[in-house]
């Protein structure tokens, strides 16, 4: 028979690791040195990129199409300065025209200027940041710059729809001062600006009554109700960081002219990622120190040695420097997604850590010497932590399967930092232990039970009874107990089910910032009163061998746009704020040249019209015409400008336009919708896919791994359920609860396997190796209680104190993030703890009446 405490015999390899390391400490150095290598890099090349499109395979149609927009007609995104006021009064005109003139001439270091994405890819490959080329150079050389688009004809840099020429920065600055004003004269027409000649006071009413009858304005440059007007400001190509540079220059300057009659609101695209950039920052910087000082609080509660506290967030630490270190070395940014991989690492490292220091003070209290016990624990930890690792990475590695680029970037980089957390943990950690002389690291001498002791042996006994030897017939009760928790746990996964198939994917980053934040008022502000934030762009090829300007072209064109303005969302309403394409171009020239009577804002009723339309407003305004179509008029572009929605409430407006393109777009001609709103649907959109590929393929490859760690095909089916289940509680909660599947907690489930694999393989390991030593299966899941139930509980409740920081903060997406993540370590534990035993105690026979060494397979 057995003894009641039988010894786990450590594995050779990590035994012998363990006397390597030991011995050689020098080994810290290397790691040391690995991780100041990996900070240099971090310090000097690390890029970061919020937008959604760093998140676009480069390859995509949908970056393509975006690319050729761009190559063609510049940047798509806009700085927006939003001044509510008096707008048809003296004092508001002569401030509006001050500050026009003061962004007009912007200029600013920026070293990015000119560069398009792939660009500042290279060049972040070939130098140090420190090394980018000064703005005043970027532009000249760069090959994408804003006046050398890559062989193609630039737009030209002169101040858009006026004739205000920018600064070296800004590419167009279009306002009510400069808006484009087509005339009529004796001799043709006349491309000028809305305000030349400056009016007087007696001018405004008339001013007024013109302006806000004009459908091309209103929604454009000012507001329905004449209590808001625009600046709109396109700069140069830049990185995303610079763009926010920009961005808080161009509200440094606006808040200089801020007053109650003329209330400056900066609010766009870029004022958004700056605004998501900066609290998110902030937010994760707070939580983060919080965060680290309650584990701290925990682990100086649990162990009582500075080597137990420090050392496994070192761990932690010295991962993620490695991990984000490598991808400034290969050019990979900082996104949305990695900003959880310190997170993932929190989960894995300090899992690694306190397991392998739950074994060596275990051996240190049975009077193991210090340095004997750390060899001992390095063996008998190093396996599994071994296999954890390595099946979070395959967990990892699956997203290479993904559509999105940032995700396949995070999923390598992700797997890096496991492996480095692997690695720290059996170099940094048994090497600090060394220098432990007496310390039990909190573990009570005299061998009696503690509050620990008293939760698993509740756990156990909710699918077994207490002082059951494990042989012969099962006592009374068994089998009703362990049933009762089987049932239990499938009625959950039933009930978790009907919440799964309530997820949605929503992705609306304006509803994680708090209510009364500037950047989210500002922007529902411009959708109110203005008309829309976001834009949509076409791209227009007219038939070959004819120009954007013939008539049935332009006709189509004028419906197709009257189609998408007439869409009305659900909720929302009207969504369309306006547009501005060659059919506004035509339309105004045919009014100018007819008196500038309203009745001829058309398209000319024949083709000779339309073409001498044309003709007539490229001659006297070509720098404008060129914003709107290539220099031989074979391709144009009409933008719509779009109130802000979640991201998926625009997949409905999307197949609106593709059922009116296909209806009005003549034959022979070709509209392809691009720009932010089509990039963002594309993107979000893909996630679904991309979560169950991956998934799908990470599943059956950790399947595999644990039956070839547990030697066993029924132990790793078995091993799949407690792993599989914490994913299933965790998104039934958020179908529940209404939280929606978005780019910032798409990994949650990737997080869940990754704490749920780690508590299932240390628990499962030791019950295989105790299994076949003894046969005995109440025994086995004793010690695995024993060994591994401790350090689980342990790394719970650490994980959860840490993670549930991050409610406190003002984020509602990190409050989300900490709240799932810390209830997942918490049901991986339950799980583990509760329904594990229960499907081993179903089945894995009681031996009869002696205890032989049994198979698990």
């Amino acid at each position: 028979m057995a003894s009641e405490e039988h010894q786990e015999r450590p594995n050779p390899f990590f035994m012998a690791w363990g006397r390597l390391v030991v011995r050689r400490r020098w080994l810290f150095l290397l790691v040391t040195l690995l991780t100041a290598a990996g900070s240099l890099a971090l310090v000097s090349k690390t890029r970061v990129d919020t937008s959604i499109e760093a998140f676009i395979a480069q390859d995509s149609d949908t970056q393509r199409l975006l690319e050729e927009y761009r190559d063609e007609f510049g940047r798509d995104a806009a700085f927006i300065v939003l001044i509510e006021g008096d707008v048809f009064s003296m004092a508001y005109l002569e401030k509006l025209r001050s500050l026009h003139a003061e962004l007009a001439t912007l200029d600013m270091e920026v070293p990015s200027l000119g560069q398009r994405k792939t660009e500042r890819q290279k060049r972040a490959m070939a130098a140090p940041a420190s090394d980018a080329a000064p703005a005043s150079t970027a532009a000249k050389d760069d090959p994408f710059a804003a006046d050398d688009f890559g062989g193609f004809d630039a737009p030209a840099d002169d101040g858009g729809w006026g004739e205000e020429a920018g600064g070296s920065i800004i590419d167009e600055i279009t306002s009510l001062v400069n808006v484009r004003q087509t005339r009529g004269t004796p001799d043709g027409i006349e491309v000028g600006e809305l305000l030349d000649p400056w009016p007087s006071e007696a001018d405004l009413p008339a001013l007024k009554a013109k302006v806000l009858s004009d459908t091309f304005l209103v929604g454009q440059v000012i507001g329905k109700e004449a209590r808001h007007s625009v600046i709109l400001v396109r700069s140069q190509f830049m990185s995303e960081p610079d763009s926010i540079k920009v961005n808080r220059e161009i509200e440094r300057i606006a808040a200089t002219y801020d007053s109650p009659d003329f209330h400056t609101m900066v609010t766009g695209m870029p004022a958004l990622n700056d605004g998501l950039n900066t609290l998110m920052m902030s937010d994760l910087g707070k939580m983060l120190g919080l965060s680290v000082i309650l584990m701290i609080i925990v682990l100086t509660w649990m162990f009582r040695h500075v080597v137990g506290v420090v050392v496994p967030l070192m761990v932690v630490g010295m991962s993620a420097i490695n991990t984000f270190g490598v991808m400034a070395l290969v050019g990979a940014p900082v996104t949305m997604l990695s900003n959880i991989l310190p997170a993932f690492l929190f989960c894995v490292g300090l899992g690694d850590s306190i397991h392998l220091i739950s074994v060596y003070r275990d051996a240190r209290n049975k009077g193991v010497d210090n340095e004997a016990a750390v060899i001992q624990a390095v063996g008998t930890t190093g396996l599994p932590v071994f296999y954890t690792s390595l099946t979070t990475m395959v967990g990892l590695a699956s997203f290479q399967f993904a559509s999105l680029g940032a995700i396949q970037d995070m999923g390598v980089a992700g797997a890096f930092g496991v492996f480095m957390a692997f690695v720290h943990s059996m170099v940094l950690l048994p090497i600090a232990l060394t220098f432990v002389k007496k310390s039990r690291f909190g573990l009570r001498g005299d061998g009696g039970h503690d509050r620990l002791d008293t939760f698993l042996a509740w756990c156990s006994s909710r699918s077994g009874i207490a002082g059951d030897t494990g042989v012969g017939p099962a006592p009374a009760g068994f089998a009703g107990r362990r049933n009762r928790t089987l049932v239990v746990g499938a009625l959950l996964i039933i009930i978790a089910g009907l919440g799964v198939a309530q997820l949605r994917v929503w992705h609306n980053p304006l509803s994680w910032i708090p209510e009364g934040e500037p950047t989210r008022e500002n922007i529902l502000t411009m959708d109110s009163e203005i008309g829309g934030t976001n834009n949509l762009q076409l791209l227009i090829d007219a038939p070959k061998g004819e120009g954007i300007g013939n008539k049935p072209l332009l006709d189509g064109l004028e419906k197709l746009q009257q189609h998408i303005m007439a869409y009305q969302d659900p909720e929302v309403g009207q969504v369309i704020g306006n547009s501005v394409s060659m059919v506004e171009v035509v339309k105004e020239t045919n009014r100018a040249l007819r008196g500038g009577d309203p009745a001829h804002y058309v398209i000319p009723d024949t083709e000779q019209g339309v073409d001498n339309a044309v003709q007539m407003f490229e001659f006297s305004g070509a720098d404008q015409l060129r914003r709107l179509a290539t220099n031989d008029l074979s391709r144009s572009q009409m933008t719509l400008r779009i109130k802000w929605m979640e991201a998926m409430s625009y997949v409905p407006l999307t197949q609106h336009v593709a059922e009116g393109i296909k209806k009005y777009v003549p034959e022979g001609a070709r509209v392809q919708p691009t720009g932010s709103v089509y990039t963002l649907v594309t993107t979000v959109g893909s996630i679904i896919g991309d979560l169950l590929r991956s998934f799908g393929v990470a599943l059956g490859i950790i399947t595999l791994i644990m039956m070839f760690l547990l030697r066993s095909l029924k132990l790793g089916l078995i091993a799949m359920v407690p792993n599989l289940m914490p994913i299933c509680f965790v998104l039934g909660l958020m179908g529940f609860t209404n939280i929606p599947i978005d780019m910032n907690n798409l990994l949650i489930a990737s997080i869940a396997i990754g704490i749920a694999v780690d508590d299932t393989i240390h628990f499962l390991h030791h019950f295989r190796i105790h299994l076949d030593a003894h046969g005995n299966v109440e025994k086995a899941i004793a010690a695995s209680m024993r060994h591994s139930g401790r350090a689980m509980a342990s790394t719970t409740v650490i994980l959860m104190v840490g993670f549930f920081a991050y409610m406190a903060a003002s984020m509602e997406n990190i409050v989300r993030f900490g709240l799932l993540v810390g209830l997942t370590a918490l049901m991986a534990l339950l799980i583990d703890l509760i329904i594990a035993p229960a499907l081993l105690r179903l089945f894995y026979a009681r031996p009869a009446q002696t205890e032989e060494p049994a198979n698990a397979t």
